[in-house]
C-alpha cells in the first residue's frame, strides 16, 4: 500500500472533533497523528511532526484556524490546511486563503466531502464548498471588472507556466492538466509550486483569482 496520508485534527467542538477522528480512522489510506482541541495544541503537533494534511476548525481557544494557518505554513511550508468551519462571511474565507489555506469546507459537508478534501489536499489540491467557491468567484469578478489596471508585466511566466496557470484558473485538477497537456502530474505539480512562488500567493484559488485580475489568463 501507499504511505497513508498524515492528518491532524484541530477543532474545539469534542464531539465533532470525535466524530472527524472516528472517520478518518476508518479509511484505509489516512493516519491520524493528533488530534487538537485549541490552535496552540495543533501547532505543537505539526511542528514536533509535521502532517500531510491539517484539517482544522476556524474558531478556537488560544490560536484560531486562521492563525494557526500562518503559524504552520511560516515553519512547514509542505503541509496542506483544509478549513472545516461554520463560518461562511467573507472576511474569514479571504483571510484563510491569504493565510495559505488550499480547501475550505463548511461542517455541513459530508464525511465523504472531507475525506475527498484531504486527498485532493495531499495532491496539492483544492476542495472548496459550492457556496464558498461561488461567494469567492462572484466577489473576485466584480473586484476585477472595477479595476482596470493592466499589471501583467508584474509576473514573468513560461510559456508552459502560462498554459498551466490557465488551465488552473478554469478549476482542472493536477491530473486532468497533466492528461491534457500529456506531461506527467509530478510535472504539473512542480509547475504550479513555481506559479505560486512567482505569483507571490499560497494557494491554487489565490493563483487564479490574481491571474485573472492581472489579465494573465482571459476572463470565463
Amino acid at each position: 500500500m501507499a504511505d497513508k496520508i498524515r492528518v491532524v485534527i484541530a477543532d474545539d467542538e469534542a464531539a465533532y472533533r470525535s466524530a472527524l477522528q472516528k472517520t478518518l480512522t476508518l479509511m484505509p489510506e489516512c493516519e491520524v497523528l493528533g488530534v487538537a482541541k485549541d490552535g496552540q495544541e495543533a501547532l505543537d503537533l505539526c511542528l514536533a511532526d509535521p502532517p500531510d494534511v491539517l484539517l482544522t476548525d476556524i474558531n478556537m481557544p488560544r490560536m484560531n484556524g486562521i492563525e494557526l494557518t500562518r503559524a504552520v505554513l511560516k515553519k512547514e511550508k509542505l503541509v496542506q490546511v483544509v478549513i472545516l468551519t461554520i463560518k461562511e462571511d467573507d472576511d474569514t474565507v479571504y483571510d484563510a486563503f491569504r493565510a495559505g489555506a488550499l480547501g475550505y469546507l463548511l461542517k455541513t459537508s459530508t464525511p465523504q466531502d472531507v475525506v475527498e478534501a484531504i486527498r485532493l489536499a495531499e495532491r496539492g489540491e483544492a476542495k472548496i464548498t459550492p457556496r464558498i467557491a461561488t461567494k469567492v468567484l462572484e466577489d473576485f469578478r466584480r473586484v476585477q471588472e472595477d479595476d482596470d489596471t493592466d499589471d501583467s508585466e508584474l509576473y514573468v511566466l513560461s510559456d508552459r507556466e502560462s498554459e498551466i496557470l490557465d488551465l488552473v484558473a478554469q478549476g482542472l485538477r493536477n491530473k486532468e492538466i497533466a492528461s491534457k497537456l500529456s506531461i506527467a502530474e509530478k510535472t504539473v505539480k512542480n509547475h504550479v509550486s513555481n506559479i505560486l512562488k512567482a505569483l507571490q500567493v499560497n494557494s491554487r484559488t489565490e493563483a487564479a483569482m490574481k491571474a485573472v485580475k492581472s489579465r494573465l489568463v482571459e476572463k470565463s
